[in-house]
């Protein structure tokens, strides 16, 4: 534990979160178990290094954990006063789901497919059609990965960043003809036929389907009191800074007369 906090001062871990997600230092990003041994590793490393310097034995040190528990004490007296006197906002969430139902909580049926999307030049329209069409036959036949094929044939501009992912969607937010071509698409029917809309051909495959669906209060009044907590937080903890800030004004300037007073006496 003393390590640990050795550390903490010693290297402000903020040097460390660095050197983890330099991407100039290193090729692909760690997952966060990765990332979170080489941290300790470097934690352990620097605090043995630390301890024989003798830094642990250091007054800045002691000087530093100390403001540090200063800090997080003061820290966690604002977070208590902030939450004191915190309502029931139960009443108020019904409210606001009966008054966002139907924007927020009515929820229509959502789509995402793959897309393999061809520019259809002027007078190709027939060849485009023909290639997508021999890819969707090896596609179904086994002989070709729909994803694959994608990756290799699909001319989307955000091809490698979303790799033809269309991600979730709902009708009137794609082409007429794209949302009809997906909603006929399923688990059993997972590659949908070739079709051309404007300037560009399609062949969709299925992903996920989420059906039309309302959701209940009890499905998010944890969210929306959530909401109402932290709206009430960030307003209490505005009116109780304001506070110390005119207490510390009131403070200060009577420390200021007094000094005043105390040099007019002694000038006398």
């Amino acid at each position: 534990m003393r390590q640990k906090i050795i550390l903490a001062f010693l290297c402000s871990f903020s040097l460390l979160t660095i050197a983890v997600a330099d991407e100039a230092a290193i090729n692909s990003v760690p997952d966060a178990a990765t990332a979170e041994a080489e941290k300790n590793f470097f934690t352990d490393t620097l605090v043995q290094d630390g301890v024989k310097r003798g830094l642990d034995k250091s007054p800045e040190l002691a000087e530093r954990v100390e403001q540090f528990r200063k800090d997080q004490l003061a820290h966690m007296a604002l977070e208590a006063a902030t939450d004191e006197g915190m309502p029931d906002f139960t009443a108020r969430a019904q409210e606001l789901y009966q008054a966002r139902l139907e924007k927020q909580y009515d929820l229509p049926l959502r789509l995402r497919v793959r897309v393999l999307e061809m520019n259809v030049p002027e007078g190709k329209e027939a060849e485009i059609r023909a290639q997508l069409e021999d890819i969707r036959s090896q596609v179904t036949s086994g002989k070709l990965e729909f994803q694959t094929a994608v990756m290799e044939h699909s001319q989307a501009g955000d091809l490698r960043l979303a790799q033809g992912d269309s991600y979730w969607f709902r009708k009137g937010q794609k082409s007429d003809a794209f949302f009809t071509s997906a909603e006929s698409l399923s688990a059993d029917k997972p590659l949908g036929e070739v079709f051309i809309d404007g300037s560009k051909a399609y062949l969709l495959g299925f992903l996920e389907r989420k059906e039309a669906e309302v959701r209940s209060f009890d499905d998010v009044k944890a969210e929306i009191i959530a909401e109402l907590q932290q709206e009430y937080r960030k307003d209490r903890q505005a009116v109780l800074l304001d506070s110390l800030r005119e207490q510390y004004k009131q403070e200060s300037g009577t420390t200021a007369n007094a000094e005043a007073g105390l040099a007019h006496n002694e000038i006398k």
